[in-house]
């Protein structure tokens, strides 16, 4: 116990001879004070947010994200074969919903149409109008019927009346002519192939994406033109209302 007690005390008497050696030489308060001023900076390096390598910021790398999704959207849209057409006939037969209708593409090609139009709109104001329809989708029977193509409309509710819905059809910009190429705006055909008969769920995505915005047809908030203008839709139609 004495011997511990006596190297304590000679280690305490050695740890005072050392602060005054400290204290008297200039070199050593010199680097203690450099590394109290090194501490707080090293903390705080600690602390910081890793550094991450990147072309832009967070915002940049979003809209990045969302133009690569937009261009997967567009290659999407460009297997679909829109052109406008012209009703050339409209005849009822005995179904509650469709209109035996023949349209009529560049050329003079025509294609027969089933439409389940019949509840909504008049079959006077459908003959002889333009319309947009998609020409490369599967051919199917409807009513035993053949379909060739389908007519595209634009459905919404109608306003106080919960269980009601109107239904319009695309109608291309003035000065359209029957198989005049249906696009998006700032895009072209020139020179597209399209597949010779769409995949159902493909087009299924592609009608996801399209929706009415400012009495305008559009897919994925672009709009649907001709090279004579946008494909637009009567004003009663609200924004968001699905097409197909």
């Amino acid at each position: 116990m004495a011997a511990a007690a006596e190297l304590d005390l000679a280690i305490r008497q050695i740890d005072k001879l050392l602060s005054k050696l400290q204290a008297n030489n200039p070199q050593c308060r010199a680097a203690e004070a450099k590394s109290l001023q090194e501490r707080p900076a090293n903390k705080t390096r600690s602390h910081a947010a890793p550094h991450v390598q990147s072309n832009g910021s967070p915002a940049a790398n979003l809209t990045s994200s969302t133009q690569a999704a937009t261009v997967d959207l567009n290659s999407l849209f460009a297997k679909a074969q829109l052109q406008v057409a012209r009703v050339v006939s409209v005849q009822e037969i005995d179904s509650v919903k469709l209109y035996k209708c023949v349209v009529e593409l560049s050329g003079g090609v025509m294609k027969q149409v089933m439409a389940g139009l019949k509840q909504h709109i008049a079959k006077d104001e459908l003959l002889h109008s333009l319309v947009v329809v998609i020409t490369n989708l599967k051919a199917a029977k409807l009513a035993g019927e053949l379909s060739e193509a389908m007519i595209l409309a634009a459905q919404a509710p109608v306003p106080d009346e919960p269980k009601a819905e109107m239904v319009k059809v695309l109608q291309p910009a003035e000065g359209s002519q029957p198989g005049d190429a249906v696009f998006l705006e700032g895009q072209t055909t020139a020179g597209s192939t399209f597949p010779k008969t769409l995949k159902s769920d493909i087009w299924k995505k592609i009608v996801a994406e399209l929706k009415v915005h400012s009495h305008t047809a559009c897919f994925a908030q672009q709009k649907l033109v001709t090279h004579r203008g946008a494909i637009h839709l009567e004003s009663s139609i609200p924004d968001g209302a699905g097409i197909h």
